[in-house]
């Protein structure tokens, strides 16, 4: 599913990453551990093709990343990336439902199809009840949650979670981590 091979990224004269290699497979769950300032999040932004590798070469699902136009990026990320970050990063403008739609109708999808993938969605990660909520009236959790089914709206081969828990009282980081299993089982991501 993801093939990293040899992945050096610089800031400046500060070699963040050197020679990074591993491989994923379809449904499997990995961390990436390490200290504060170790490169763990700008790994994760170049998986997600947010962000370049100055060497080496990134392949998702089959497709090689490298020589992709941004527009190229934009739209793969869109079809086969979800993200979910530490930050849950909702738009505050709009309700939940707003929030998980948003990814399906930049791609093209209808309106009334996208309305019911983000109703399903949300009954997934057990939302429903907060479907017209704004992010300023969801706990910290249900902000997450709904982040999550956003995550998951154009069906994508992998989903990238960086530091998803980290905001969130025990009880609620227990529950994240049990949904991202239970997606798992379901989704095969």
């Amino acid at each position: 599913m993801i093939h990293i091979e040899n992945i050096v990224k610089r800031f400046g004269s500060l070699e963040v990453l050197h020679g990074i290699e591993f491989s994923v497979e379809r449904g499997e769950i990995v961390s990436i551990v390490g200290a504060s300032g170790a490169g763990k999040s700008t790994l994760l932004q170049i998986i997600g093709t947010l962000m370049t590798p100055d060497e080496g070469s990134v392949t998702i699902d089959g497709m090689a990343i490298a020589g992709m136009s941004d527009g190229e990026l934009s739209e793969f990320r869109n079809r086969h990336v979800g993200f979910v970050f530490q930050s849950h990063h909702l738009l505050e403008e709009f309700s939940s439902v707003e929030n998980v739609m948003m990814p399906m109708l930049i791609a093209g999808v209808s309106t009334s199809e996208a309305q019911q993938r983000a109703d399903e969605l949300l009954s997934l990660v057990a939302m429903s009840h907060r479907a017209s909520h704004r992010p300023s009236a969801l706990s910290g959790g249900e902000q997450q949650r709904v982040a999550i089914a956003r995550a998951l709206t154009n069906n994508p081969s992998v989903v990238l979670a960086d530091e998803p828990t980290g905001n969130l009282d025990s009880a609620t980081r227990e529950d994240i981590q049990k949904l991202f299993f239970e997606l798992r089982e379901r989704k095969n991501q």
